[in-house]
């Protein structure tokens, strides 16, 4: 028997193993299958017909969102803002603690129960 471990399990016969230099997947990783966001990017990439302008389903996008924020739409106010500074990141702490460092005593109350048991 060779020096490696198998951790118990039997190693299969030595004429099926993997030979060296050999690939256990000759044809490579399958296609990717379209998926709605590889037909979304191609389709917002094309001209839109309707446009006297010629201009790409993105352009409009692009265009009518920021036509939107500037008439005062938060939710298109904010995408616009992130896609142009990136998302803000919070970094504000909690830190609990007393003066002096004390423990904190909490004391959580039910209803109109003053640290009663509840029934």
């Amino acid at each position: 028997m060779s020096g490696k471990k198998n951790h118990g399990r039997p190693l299969p016969p030595a004429e099926t193993r993997w030979k060296k230099g050999v690939t256990g997947n000759p044809r490579g990783r399958p296609k990717k299958q379209d998926s709605l966001t590889s037909l979304l990017k191609e389709e917002i990439a094309k001209i839109c017909p309707a446009d006297r302008e010629k201009r790409t389903w993105k352009e409009l996008v692009v265009r009518a969102t920021l036509q939107l924020a500037m008439k005062g739409n938060a939710t298109a106010l904010k995408e616009v803002w992130e896609r142009l500074d990136g998302k803000t990141l919070q970094t504000e702490r909690l830190q609990l603690g007393g003066t002096d460092g004390k423990q904190v005593l909490i004391k959580v109350v039910y209803g109109d129960q003053d640290g009663a048991s509840q029934k």
